[in-house]
């Protein structure tokens, strides 16, 4: 009789395969997003439409910027930073900046994996 092992945990090795990086970088980039949303509700005090309307204008503006050089993606994310200090809201644009480096991460990962 042949013995099957049965794994008690989970493969980490399958789950982070090539294969599954677009999905797994699109779990984190979400868990980012809710993280993000509960901190500027609960810690910075910005309403969560408008946090919930930045986070969505962020991935817009990352799928809309997704094909140009890196160096502009840098100059985006400092406009993001300045945008913020202008507006005396520089933890909470210090946290969509993050967003946006996220959703063109992902959809860097995305356009390698196909």
């Amino acid at each position: 009789m042949e013995s099957k092992k049965r794994s008690s945990g989970i493969d980490f090795k399958s789950i982070l395969s090539r294969a599954n990086m677009p999905l797994v970088t699109l779990c984190i980039l979400v868990i980012y997003a809710i993280v993000a949303i509960l901190v500027s509700y609960l810690k910075l005090d910005v309403s969560i439409v408008p946090c919930c309307i930045m986070i969505l204008l962020e991935v817009l503006l990352a799928v809309l910027l997704s094909r140009i050089p890196l160096w502009v993606h840098g100059l985006v994310f400092i406009a993001e930073i300045v945008a913020g200090i202008i507006a005396s809201q520089i933890p909470f644009m210090v946290l969509m900046a993050f967003v946006y480096v996220g959703a063109i991460t992902f959809l860097y990962i995305w356009e390698r994996n196909e």
